[in-house]
């Protein structure tokens, strides 16, 4: 009975332990690094200032934010 209830226990974790795994490597695919994320922003960053959307002091307020994360 007990050697049936552990034997149920390492199949479900045979299972869900690679699929918490693969979930975190498809998430991490699709996000990327923090790196590249913060890298991502700071173009669009760049982008907003450059057009005029954002002034030089909204500018320099998030682009420091961003390279502190």
């Amino acid at each position: 009975m007990f050697e049936d209830q552990m034997i149920k226990v390492a199949t479900g974790l045979a299972f869900i332990i690679p699929g918490i795994f693969i979930l975190r490597w498809l998430l991490n695919r699709s996000t990327g690094s923090p790196e590249e994320w913060a890298e991502h922003h700071i173009r669009i960053l760049k982008q907003k200032h450059a057009s005029g959307e954002i002034d030089d002091e909204t500018y320099q307020t998030r682009l420091k934010e961003l390279r502190e994360e």
